[in-house]
């Protein structure tokens, strides 16, 4: 008798299942490998040798993947690799397993392919910062299992798909930073487990969809960044709990809704450059643990509410850029934490409050560009915090306060475009921290104090338009951080100091305006750094110095309204970087240098009211980027040069007052930009030019006081665009042509002292 064991048959059975299962387990795995290296060979070669480490044939050890104990790829992460490649050749049929993968801060680009919507078990999927274009896929709507989904910072287009809404265990969406266009899929309020939602910095248009009140787990909702408009849906109230709330830089219009103060955790509050309009709600002084507060740049109007005393935890308090109204009020200063506090640009009245001084931890007070008035409270010396202070264009009267003194840390003082009398402090020299400091624009007397110059860190220097008076101290050279000094429209006198010269980093010179005499000095020719130099409207003399020449990064340079004398160095041709040249109403002789032709970026060109002579310099025609000359009130003789012709953006050309002769080129013609022509006052004979009716942007055209000859030429009736035209004390004959009347905008017309015959039309 046959006896069979069946302990025997079942072991064989099992055995031969383990043996099954294991060959499956193992082509899978490795189906898996070849799938992951299939990926690495598509990649570029310099993304390939950062995965050396994907080689044989334990690809669980290979960097950046994770396996579970079956051997099964559950994860690939390779953040901020520089991978460059695209996702199409990764084969996400061979990851069964696949639970996460994170691929941010790479150079992956192509499309989302539409086959990763097979791995159903994904629950982390993380494409930041990479180069995909294209739109999402609906396809991402079949990964059901997806707790995180990031695609920020790619260059994705398109709408946001419906099919996002079938996400259902979804916390964090983050979709900013592309060009996504479209609304926002109402199905997003379907999303009951979303924590995270972040859409902003992209092209979004429409409503803010009222679905979004339904995710009651949010706690992130950024949409700023975008062209969305209409109101702000009430039902954002019901979102408890919120923490950041981020609607800013859009176009939505209408109230803040009142429901908003509903949100009892609402930490950080971005409503600004919107066009929002009323008043702000009373009952924002609700929102008790709210941090953060930015309403600027909207059309809201009102009072500040006195509610907004009650934010104990408010830090941050932007409210500039609206059309608020009233004082500031008093009880601003029960805001302990306050750290920044931004009012400007509004219509605030009355003084600024005292209590401010009690805002202890405040680093950051702009109250600019009000309607302020009174003094400027002591108790701001309090504010020993604070590092930015801006109450310019305002109407404060009164003295600087010694108080400020205090402010160790100040960085930034602006007090320009008020009312503000007296005298600078001398205590204002104990602001070691100070960076900035501008009193512009006021009614402040007196020196410059000498304290100014221990202000090692001063990078900008700003007292223009004041009553400053007595000499620019000699210690202003010890400055050596300073990059822009700008002291015109005062009354100061006295020599440039030399000292000027050991400003290293001085970008911008201004001394304009003032009283100052003597020389230039020679040590401004130091100044590598300098961009703009103004010293007109002063009483200097002397020669222009040759040492400017070696100003090489020098665009602006303005000399005009002094008595300066000799000759125009040849060396100011070396200033390849020019852009502004005036030299006008100086003493200055002598022909124009020819070396001006070598200032290829020469925009302006002024050198009237002087006593050059001999002729303009053919080479002129070389200034291609020319657009003012004004070289009139001198004693330039010759014709006028053909050259002119070549400059084609020339729109002013004033030559008048000077001894020219012989005809008016044809050539002037061709300078389709001009809009001003004058070249009245000489000695020029011929014809009046028919070319000049090619002149279509022409408004005043000055050719009185010259020998001009013949008839005036009927197309002048062409310059439709003509508002003055002089061509009194000449020898024209002939009738008046009609077609004078033509020019509909004409406001003034000279033709008496001519030979002219006929009547008027």
């Amino acid at each position: 008798m046959i006896v069979i064991s069946i302990s025997s048959f079942n072991f064989a059975a099992s055995f031969v299942s383990f043996t099954v299962k294991s060959t499956t387990l193992s082509k899978e795995s490795l189906n898996e490998e070849l799938a992951l290296l299939n990926w690495k060979a598509s990649l570029q070669n310099q993304s390939q040798s950062r995965l050396s480490s994907w080689a044989g044939t334990n690809h669980c050890s290979w960097i950046g993947i994770s396996c579970n104990k079956a051997g099964h790829v559950t994860g690939i992460k390779l953040t901020g690799y520089g991978l460059k490649g695209t996702l199409s050749s990764l084969s996400f049929y061979s990851f069964p397993q696949l639970l996460s993968i994170n691929l941010t801060n790479n150079s992956i680009y192509g499309v989302i392919p539409t086959h990763i919507g097979i791995s159903s078990r994904l629950t982390y999927l993380s494409l930041h910062e990479n180069l995909l274009s294209g739109t999402i896929p609906q396809e991402i709507g079949k990964l059901k299992s997806l707790i995180v989904l990031g695609l920020s910072f790619n260059n994705l287009i398109g709408h946001i798909p419906t099919s996002l809404g079938e996400l259902g265990n979804l916390k964090t969406l983050y979709l900013h930073g592309n060009q996504l266009s479209g609304y926002i899929p109402q199905e997003i309020g379907i999303l009951k487990s979303l924590i995270d939602l972040d859409l902003s910095l992209n092209n979004l248009t429409g409503l803010i969809p009222t679905s979004v009140g339904e995710l009651s787990n949010l706690k992130t909702l950024y949409l700023w960044g975008n062209q969305l408009f209409g109101p702000i849906p009430q039902e954002i109230g019901r979102l408890r709990s919120l923490t950041d709330l981020a609607l800013s830089n859009n176009s939505l219009i209408g109230p803040i809704p009142t429901s908003l103060a509903e949100l009892d955790n609402l930490e950080t509050f971005y409503l600004h450059s919107n066009q929002l309009s009323g008043q702000i709600p009373q009952e924002i002084g609700m929102l008790k643990s709210l941090i953060t507060l930015v309403l600027a740049n909207n059309s809201l109007i009102g009072p500040i509410p006195t509610s907004l005393a009650e934010l104990g935890n408010l830090e941050t308090l932007c409210l500039s850029g609206n059309e608020l109204s009233g004082s500031i009020p008093q009880e601003i200063g029960m805001l302990k934490s306050l750290i920044d506090l931004e009012l400007s640009k509004n219509k605030l009245t009355g003084p600024i409050p005292t209590s401010l001084g009690e805002l202890s931890n405040l680093k950051t007070l702009y109250l600019w560009s009000n309607q302020l008035f009174g003094p400027i409270p002591q108790e701001i010396g309090m504010l020993k915090s604070l590092t930015n202070l801006a109450f310019s264009n305002n109407s404060l009267t009164g003295p600087i306060p010694i108080s400020l003194a205090k402010l160790d840390n100040l960085e930034t003082l602006y007090l320009h475009n008020n009312q503000l009398s007296g005298q600078i402090p001398q205590e204002i020299g104990m602001l070691k921290s100070l960076i900035v400091l501008a009193f512009s624009n006021n009614n402040l007397t007196g020196p410059i104090p000498t304290s100014l110059t221990e202000l090692g860190n001063l990078e900008t220097l700003y007292l223009s338009g004041n009553e400053l008076s007595g000499s620019i101290p000699q210690e202003i050279g010890m400055l050596k951080s300073l990059i822009d000094l700008e002291l015109s429209k005062n009354k100061l006198t006295g020599p440039i100091p030399t000292s000027l010269g050991e400003l290293s980093n001085l970008k911008t010179l201004y001394l304009w305006g003032n009283k100052l005499f003597g020389p230039i000095p020679q040590e401004i020719g130091m100044l590598k750094s300098l961009t703009n130099l103004a010293f007109s409207n002063n009483s200097l003399t002397g020669p222009i110095p040759i040492s400017l020449a070696k100003l090489d990064n020098l665009e602006t340079l303005y000399l005009h309204n002094n008595q300066l004398s000799g000759q125009i160095p040849q060396e100011i041709g070396m200033l390849k970087s020019l852009i502004t040249l005036v030299l006008a109403n100086n003493s200055l002789i002598g022909p124009i240098p020819t070396s001006l032709a070598e200032l290829g970026n020469l925009k302006t060109l002024y050198l009237s009211g002087n006593e050059l002579s001999g002729s303009i310099p053919q080479e002129i025609g070389m200034l291609k980027s020319l657009i003012d000359l004004e070289l009139s009130k001198n004693k330039l003789t010759g014709p006028i040069p053909t050259s002119l012709g070549e400059l084609s953006k020339l729109k002013i050309v004033f030559l008048w007052g000077n001894q020219l002769f012989g005809p008016i080129p044809q050539e002037i013609g061709m300078l389709r930009s001009l809009t001003d022509l004058g070249l009245s006052e000489n000695s020029l004979t011929g014809p009046i030019p028919s070319s000049l009716a090619k002149l279509g942007n022409l408004k005043t055209l000055y050719l009185s006081d010259n020998q001009l000859s013949g008839p005036i030429p009927y197309e002048i009736g062409m310059l439709k665009s003509l508002i003055v035209l002089k061509l009194s004390n000449n020898c024209l004959i002939g009738p008046i042509p009609t077609s004078l009347f033509e020019l509909g905008n004409l406001k003034t017309l000279y033709l008496g002292s001519n030979l002219l015959s006929g009547s008027i039309p």
